[in-house]
């Protein structure tokens, strides 16, 4: 989901670097030459006049990190924002969890101190980090709340799954993110 302000950014660009999902997603924007970035850990090294994609927010667990002082970072609309607005969950109801990308040990400590403390998680699961331990963590401490899965955000065949501790969700793609906490009971009436 590509702001006005990211759109018009991409169409004046001279030069476009990103993932090629990135790139894919911004291609009616993108009016130049773009590539692949191949390296992110070199990712200052790209030409200082160069428009680099992010999907989402790139301060969500995206590139924004990787921002030099001259850098312009213009946000997106990130899997958070989208997943709180389906659910009708206030952002300030939510502590986000990320174990995207990382090793997935200190998410699942801060998952467990979250949602213990009573609060609804956001989190940006990893192949090591998902339904499944969550599940898990849930069970062993005998905290039953909605699991919500959100699957392909923003794509036209977008899925939004809702369970239960004794009935979780299901994945059908690895392109989802998830809310899991008592701020779902108020829209669901459970």
């Amino acid at each position: 989901m590509v702001t006005p302000e990211a759109a018009q950014t991409i169409r004046q660009a001279k030069l476009v670097y990103g993932s090629p999902r990135a790139i894919g997603l911004a291609g009616e924007h993108i009016c130049c030459e773009a590539r692949a970035i191949e390296d992110y850990g070199r990712i200052h090294e790209l030409p200082s006049d160069a428009v680099v994609l992010s999907t989402g927010d790139p301060n969500l667990s995206g590139l924004g990190k990787f921002a030099g002082p001259d850098d312009v970072v213009i946000p997106g609309i990130s899997s958070l924002q989208v997943a709180c607005a389906r659910m009708k969950v206030d952002l300030t109801d939510i502590v986000v969890v990320n174990a995207h990308g990382r090793n997935p040990k200190p998410a699942a400590v801060k998952f467990r101190l979250a949602i213990t403390s009573g609060s609804t998680v956001f989190l940006l699961p990893s192949p090591n980090f998902g339904v499944d331990e969550v599940v898990s963590i849930l069970e062993s401490i005998r905290l039953d709340v909605p699991i919500a899965v959100f699957e392909k955000l923003g794509y036209p065949d977008e899925h939004v799954k809702v369970g239960t501790l004794e009935k979780p969700p299901r994945l059908a793609s690895q392109l989802h993110c998830m809310i899991v906490g008592p701020a779902l009971e108020n829209d669901l009436n459970i």
